[in-house]
């Protein structure tokens, strides 16, 4: 995978943080009054919302009495969560839902995205973004379109380890974006970004019917370590929303019933996007 992200980074050091407080046996406010420090910082620190020092950190290791092999790892982590993403230049104009999405993203090992509307973000040739950049109300669509064409070259890239998978309905495949020849250029390109080695692409055409949850396009990211959880990004229309494994939202559905729904279109319904028969090409 890419180099992981320092937001991610902080995130898994704080849930490390929590699991060992409760294998040492201690509850935060005993900690608190250990460390002398208040309730809500420990509170913080193990939420992610607050960088932790190296010195309370190898404080804490001495408290729990975190065994050296784990403590080296932490130590690891918490150097490298201090360092700047590589957004850091765009933090101004982004959420702080979409600045934990590109920390899933780049420290995934693997990405599942299914899209019913749009081209995938990922896939999107810099004239089709534009055109739908400008569309938008946000001001900050060239710094967003720069945004967009960074992270494609930082995850298409071969050398990045993660594996892409995507899901197209038909209908973002027809429906024309900026022009006929900007989407003849987008499906193109849709079919030699499919032939990289780390990156599948599958469209569900109209004739497969109705199938799993296919008004609601989302992200699955899943991760080299076996304790972080998979996480959901779920974007609606009035906002977007981050799941973790076992989370649900409205409905009940949990990040397992996307992972599952994900396969089942995979294997069931989509066909390789070299066999769509969209062109766009002129009447």
């Amino acid at each position: 995978m890419p180099d992981a992200d320092p937001m991610y980074l902080r995130k898994r050091l704080s849930a490390q943080l929590q699991a060992a407080r409760k294998k040492a046996g201690y509850s935060q406010p005993e900690v608190a009054g250990e460390m002398v420090w208040s309730l809500s910082k420990v509170m913080r620190l193990e939420s992610g919302r607050t960088k932790i020092s190296i010195t309370d950190l190898r404080a804490l290791i001495t408290f729990y009495g975190v065994p050296e092999e784990t403590a080296t790892e932490l130590l690891a982590n918490a150097q490298e969560a201090r360092r700047q993403p590589w957004w850091q230049e765009y933090r101004n104009i982004l959420s702080e839902g979409f600045k934990s999405y590109l920390g899933y993203e780049a420290s995934a090992s693997i990405v599942r995205n299914f899209e019913v509307l749009f081209i995938p973000g990922l896939l999107q040739t810099e004239e089709y973004a534009r055109a739908i950049l400008a569309r938008s109300v946000v001001p900050e669509k060239e710094e967003l379109l720069e945004l967009r064409m960074r992270r494609q070259e930082r995850m298409l890239q071969a050398s990045a380890g993660t594996e892409l998978c995507f899901l197209i309905d038909e209908a973002a495949l027809r429906r024309v974006v900026g022009n006929p020849a900007v989407m003849r250029a987008q499906l193109d390109h849709l079919r030699e970004i499919d032939r990289l080695p780390h990156v599948r692409i599958g469209f569900i055409s109209f004739e497969a019917g109705l199938y799993p949850l296919l008004r609601s396009p989302y992200v699955i990211f899943e991760f080299p370590s076996t304790e972080q959880d998979r996480v959901v990004y779920l974007e609606n229309p009035d906002g977007s929303v981050i799941l973790r494994d076992k989370a649900t939202v409205g409905v009940q559905r949990s990040v397992e019933d996307y992972l599952e729904a994900f396969w089942e279109v995979e294997n069931e319904y989509a066909r390789p996007i070299g066999e769509s028969q969209v062109s766009h090409d002129p009447t």
